[in-house]
């Protein structure tokens, strides 16, 4: 999981009009909701933070939640690397390979209802086969992607490297080199992460279970 520290100004978008006690408090909401709904596949959670000098004031955080403190060993923390977010997650997901877990699946940390069957899908599809060259990609509607699962750090390296980021190709772009270097890829579940007012309204709207510490901050935001 790659995060920027909830301590930190962030989240522009989603934080809009609100004063930073409040900010903070949304932030903070989608990273706890973020790990619990990652812990639930019952795997661990190699977490890369940003900044570094905010690790133990966000690991504080997550020891101070009554659901999640009994589960604070299985979470890994590291300082995320520097670089564009393709660097990021190329060395998040060596990190992953390199403690000597078969696959890594990266997530961002601001998918509060991250469904536990799009990370078991992913699985699944990397162990589908024994090539090392298959890819897995959770699309977002934004037309991104909110999840990225690989056996080899370096498949991303490949496609990852020069991509503009934070646009509505970047699902497509991605794609086309991934397969332009012989890589199959395989979509999983399409869901949603939180960049906007409008998103927060629509988890408020969704039936599905989770996210509570998110859905209880909006609520409290609303009124």
């Amino acid at each position: 999981m790659l995060t920027r520290s909830p301590f930190a100004a962030g989240k522009t978008r989603l934080t809009t009009g609100l004063d930073a006690t409040h900010a903070t408090a949304l932030r903070a909401a989608l990273l706890l909701d973020t790990i619990e709904s990652a812990l639930a596949a019952g795997w661990p959670v190699h977490l890369h933070l940003d900044p570094p000098e905010h690790l133990e004031q966000a690991q504080a955080l997550l020891l101070a939640d009554d659901a999640l403190a009994p589960q604070a060993a299985r979470v890994c923390w590291h300082a995320q690397a520097e670089g564009d977010l393709g660097a990021r997650m190329i060395a998040a997901a060596r990190t992953t390979l390199d403690a000597g877990h078969d696959l890594a699946v990266l997530v961002g940390s601001d998918i509060p209802d991250l469904p536990r069957a799009a990370l078991m899908a992913a699985r699944d599809a990397l162990a589908a086969t024994s090539r090392a060259s298959r890819v897995a990609l959770g699309p977002a509607a934004d037309g991104g992607f909110y999840l990225v699962a690989t056996t080899d750090a370096d498949v991303l390296a490949d496609a990852f490297t020069g991509v503009t980021w934070s646009q509505p190709s970047v699902l497509a772009e991605v794609t086309l080199r991934l397969g332009a270097i012989g890589c199959d890829v395989e979509g999983v579940l399409a869901w949603h992460d939180l960049d906007d007012p409008a998103d927060l309204t629509a988890l408020l709207s969704r039936p599905s279970a989770g996210a509570g510490r998110t859905r209880e901050v909006a609520r409290q935001l609303r009124s």
